[in-house]
């Protein structure tokens, strides 16, 4: 018995189609997952949303021991730690972000590691 078909156009719309039903059916999949997900932590009343304070004139600039601890929690935040295990060792004043100064950024970051 031979193929069922030859026509290259009718192989690759089934082909496709068996793609995106696989996709819709793993997009359902995690839909339901995350809606009966037991590791979300419940929480028993909800929190309200705190309060705007009000703006007192203009704001004073952090600094030294306050822009310290903006910036630990900061690099704290993209590693997806807590603010207790990140050691800020120096803090230098970066040029604008360019396109050389990421460069210099990335390479400077490289170098600390190695």
């Amino acid at each position: 018995m031979g193929p069922v078909t030859t026509n290259p156009w009718l192989i690759a719309i089934i082909n496709m189609t068996i793609v995106f039903a696989v996709l819709i059916a793993l997009g359902v999949l995690m839909s339901l997952i995350q809606v009966i997900d037991p590791t979300k932590k419940k929480s028993a009343t909800a929190a309200a949303p705190a309060a705007a304070p009000k703006a007192a004139g203009k704001a004073a600039a952090p600094g030294g021991d306050a822009l310290i601890a903006v910036i630990a929690a900061a690099v704290a935040a993209a590693q997806g730690c807590s603010a207790e295990e990140v050691a800020v060792l120096s803090i230098s004043k970066a040029h604008a972000w360019s396109a050389n100064s990421f460069v210099d950024a990335v390479s400077a970051r490289k170098d600390s590691f190695f």
